[in-house]
């Protein structure tokens, strides 16, 4: 029996024998469902944003302590600060799949407040960090932990959205990440890991107090504080199966042959790969932003908060490109428009003479990073949107973030002091890699355009599209 089948039965026996899985059977009306959505962007999207939020605030803050004083503190030089910010991306890639595995045998929601528990923790050791070894320890340690949660909320998003709901509530996930960049840039001048450690352990008892754990199970861990009432859950798991089947087990099996079935599929890689080449910049930027920012001659403290209106922008303009994804239900093209824009602004700065004044050089690298990672929730978005199973669904989320941060390790080595002020060689890469991705986006698109073509032959002429381009 297939593994869709086996989660329409459990689900079956969970609630009354006479109630069909279908809304078109009438068993609920286009009201309650709506009801049941704004419920969820007030009671869920907050937690998953809030977790987002102190996970990125815990990975920024070197980009803000390289304007700092964390090379005195630790009588350590700005390479090894860098070295440090990569070890933690080389933990999280380290622990992305592993992380997936574990979420999948034992629930999103456990897994997810475990991680936050263990890396608010180590979050707010660092304060104590005295020597360059406690310091690269606790970078690694950091990402080891963090690894799996992006991948494993965004899994979390799949099973109470539906696919025509994900694009916008991604992006509004990602809100977390860009506020956070934000935030960071302006508390930095205190360098304050004790901070961010405190903050990220109360999000932590956010979530063991009120994360849902699934649709059919919507009360908490603890089995209490149940926001949805018998009704409501009837509603959360059938409407998302009824658009799409792949979301009727909450967990998927995960055995290796099953793993390595689901890494047969190469649009998964191509995806990744998308991701490694268009958000290498975003590393770039997010590293380098105040220490650009600083040697066009501000000081420390308004590097850092000028910095923080670029994450801002961020905010507004995914929002936008993503309510558009949605409502043409196409994902590429607005993909390719992200890279259009900020390639107009890379080239910009590649081209502005040595005497520009300032404030216009700012202006433009502002809007460049407005632009920077614009694509990125839509392209996890897409992931999730198109997998055919939940196996392909939470291994395709953890190869996205994988390729986001092998991107961010590669982008730590575009800006050069060598290269400074005007950093032009870092610029025209920032240009070429965001039109490599325009081509790698034609690809995909091709690949799914192709996939409807051939359901079409299958099913005949009026068949649902399987795959949004």
């Amino acid at each position: 029996m297939s593994e869709t089948k086996e989660s329409h039965q459990k689900l079956e026996k969970e609630a009354p024998a006479d109630i069909s899985i279908s809304r078109s059977q009438g068993t609920w009306t286009e009201v309650e469902e709506n009801a049941v959505v704004r419920k969820l962007d007030i009671h869920l999207m907050p937690l998953l944003i809030a977790g987002f939020f102190v996970l990125q605030l815990d990975r920024s803050n070197i980009s803000n302590a390289l304007t700092d004083t964390i090379t005195d503190d630790l009588n350590i030089t700005p390479d090894q600060v860098n070295f440090g910010s990569q070890l933690m991306l080389i933990g999280i890639v380290i622990a992305e799949i592993p992380s997936n595995l574990i979420l999948q045998k034992i629930g999103a929601s456990i897994w997810l407040t475990f991680q936050m528990l263990v890396w608010g923790t180590i979050a707010l050791t660092q304060s104590w960090c005295t020597n360059i070894h406690s310091f690269y320890a606790t970078r690694f340690l950091l990402g080891l932990f963090e690894g799996g949660y992006i991948p494993g909320a965004q899994y979390m998003l799949a099973l109470f959205y539906t696919r025509k709901e994900l694009a916008r509530r991604t992006a509004i996930f990602y809100f977390g990440n860009y506020s956070a960049t934000a935030t960071g840039s302006l508390i930095a001048a205190g360098w304050l890991f004790m901070l961010e450690g405190i903050v990220t352990l109360l999000v932590f008892f956010l979530f063991l107090a009120f994360l849902p754990r699934t649709p059919t199970h919507t009360a908490p861990i603890h089995g209490r504080c149940d926001f949805f009432n018998e009704h409501e859950r009837y509603i959360l798991p059938r409407r998302v199966i009824a658009d799409d089947e792949t979301k009727a087990n909450a967990k998927a099996l995960m055995s290796l042959h099953n793993l390595l079935e689901a890494a047969t599929d190469y649009w998964l890689w191509l995806h990744m790969i998308l991701n490694i080449v268009s958000l290498a910049p975003k590393g770039a930027l997010q590293l380098y932003g105040p220490t650009v920012i600083k040697s066009l001659g501000c000081s420390k403290f308004n590097a850092n908060l000028l910095n923080a209106m670029s994450s801002v922008l961020v905010i507004i303009f995914s929002y936008i490109i993503s309510l558009g994804s949605d409502r043409t239900n196409l994902r590429g093209p607005w993909c390719i428009l992200a890279f259009v824009y900020s390639i107009a602004f890379a080239g910009a700065l590649f081209g502005l003479p040595t005497g520009a004044d300032k404030w216009a050089r700012y202006a433009v690298f502002t809007l460049l990073g407005a632009g920077n990672a614009l694509a990125q929730g839509l392209n996890d978005a897409w992931v999730n949107i198109n997998a055919t199973t939940a196996r392909k669904r939470s291994l395709g989320l953890a190869l996205v973030v994988i390729g986001s941060n092998l991107g961010g390790i590669a982008g730590q080595h575009l800006f050069r002091s060598t290269d400074g002020p005007r950093y032009t060689r870092a610029f025209l890469a920032i240009l070429l890699l965001y039109a490599a991705s325009i081509p790698i986006t034609l690809l995909v698109m091709w690949i799914y355009w192709r996939g409807n073509r051939k359901a079409r032959v299958q099913s005949g002429p009026g068949a649902a599209k399987v795959f949004q381009l």
